[in-house]
């Protein structure tokens, strides 16, 4: 199963900095952080729409076919199976992108908190506090998906 290459995939402004600090890091590519967001979100039970539309992030192109497989799951299981909620790549992404966006705030709340610049407003990894991040990220999400 693969998504339509041309769309663009947003995520809250405010993450701006978070997906490219993570990227190469602790994930190799944003759409990877996108993925793990968006099942943390589904797992909660959580969606969040954006207050002002989004950033374009990404191309869903990058998606891979197993996390868009993984992204109509959430939506079937969400619809009763109703095959017509998978049927538009772009209302599958709309739908996942609030996912993601409630997931980015669980992994702010409860993981990433500590490792964000002390009194800087903007959301900004510390680098000399954040060198056991990606490990410390990996054992977060497995106890968190349990």
């Amino acid at each position: 199963m693969n998504v339509s290459g041309d769309i663009r995939v947003k995520t809250d402004q405010r993450y701006k900095n978070l997906y490219v600090e993570l990227k190469n890091f602790a994930v190799g590519d944003m759409h990877e952080l996108f993925f793990l967001c968006a099942c943390l979100g589904y797992k909660a039970k959580k969606k969040k729409s954006f207050g002002s539309g989004g950033d374009e992030r990404f191309w869903s192109r990058t998606i891979t076919p197993d996390e868009y497989t993984c992204f109509c799951a959430m939506l079937l299981n969400d619809n009763e199976m109703d095959l017509s909620v998978i049927k538009d790549d772009k209302h599958v992404i709309a739908e996942v992108e609030k996912y993601a966006n409630a997931g980015m705030e669980i992994l702010i709340e409860e993981f990433l908190g500590d490792y964000f610049v002390k009194g800087n407003s903007d959301l900004k990894l510390d680098s000399t506090s954040s060198k056991e991040l990606p490990k410390a990220l990996l054992y977060f999400i497995y106890e968190k998906l349990q």
